[in-house]
């Protein structure tokens, strides 16, 4: 980084801390043991989480849902939105406190990260209120912004503590009291995110909800699926003992062909087309055409698929 460049850093942190190097209130007495500043913190690593974690979102937004059915609300839900809303009130509490005092005395950071963290946590909100929707039960999204915000809050307590142990007490109260109220909301929603969402209420007949055997992956989370944790107890039986067909789960009803096939025959017509292919009925093996549209020559005297003109 050139050295104008951070200039213009270090006059955006001023008057709290530099941007890299040392914190400007204790640069005499703790220099080498704060070795990542309060600006720092709150402007390249809060802004790079929060960058990421918007693209993430929006890329989510575009791609559409799973097509599962929604889940009913319920208390895990309603928790995980009314945490949310304690750091966006307190980073609004903190935007006004600052707008209160004497702006000669305060960062610009100051003004600019609550903003950056209430649009965050708004758009958090609406995240969880999506997934919901979408039947999304486990959200690695989330799994891994509250995973970063608590490395990123584990890092700024670090630092507020380096520097109240160098000023004999904590000089800004308030904005360490709104900081810990953030941290703790931080930690407890990372914790529910190894809680699963309910199941969706699905209609059964009495003959299926009798024989059902739900798969265990219908209530992993986010870290049990990309370990395949909730898979351990058929390995573990299969080590033990050959496997029998009473051993086995159900599909999730998203595997299962009834809703897999239409998706299948609705693509492969669009190819067919884009092909420029057309059926023509044929009079041998018809199960055979029904299922994927095409039969070999040597088993039939007509074609099934055969070029157009």
């Amino acid at each position: 980084m050139t050295g104008s460049g951070l200039s213009n850093l270090n006059a955006f942190c001023y008057p709290v801390s530099n941007f890299w190097g040392g914190n400007a209130e204790c640069d005499h007495r703790c220099h080498d043991e704060v070795d990542i500043t309060l600006c720092f913190e709150d402007t390249a690593v809060l802004y790079s989480i929060c960058a990421v974690f918007w693209l993430l979102a929006a890329l989510k937004f575009l791609c559409g849902d799973r097509g599962k059915p929604a889940i009913p609300r319920n208390w895990l839900n309603i928790a995980k939105i009314a945490l949310v809303c304690v750091p966006f009130i307190a980073a609004l509490c903190d935007l006004i406190y600052t707008a209160t005092k004497d702006t000669s005395q305060e960062a610009h950071f100051h003004y600019t990260s609550p903003i950056i963290l209430m649009l965050s946590m708004a758009l958090v909100a609406w995240v969880i209120f999506h997934e919901r929707r979408t039947g999304l039960r486990s959200s690695g999204l989330m799994f891994v912004f509250w995973l970063a915000m608590v490395v990123y809050g584990s890092f700024k307590l670090r630092t507020l503590t380096l520097i109240a142990e160098d000023d004999n007490g904590v000089k800004d109260k308030f904005r360490f009291t709104t900081f810990v109220l953030q941290f703790t909301t931080y930690i407890v929603e990372f914790f529910l995110v190894f809680i699963p969402e309910p199941r969706a209420k699905r209609r059964h007949t009495q003959t299926e909800a009798e024989e059902r055997r739900p798969c265990p992956e219908e209530d992993a989370t986010f870290l049990s699926m990309i370990t395949w944790w909730w898979l351990n107890w058929l390995i573990w039986r299969g080590w033990r003992k050959a496997l029998e067909y009473s051993d086995l789960t159900d599909l999730n009803q998203e595997d299962k062909s009834g809703v897999v096939s239409p998706k299948f025959e609705a693509n492969w017509n669009k190819e067919i087309k884009k092909a420029g292919l057309t059926f023509r009925p044929s009079t041998t093996k018809p199960a055979r055409v029904d299922m994927v549209g095409y039969q070999p020559a040597s088993e039939s005297t007509e074609n099934v698929v055969i070029q157009d003109g």
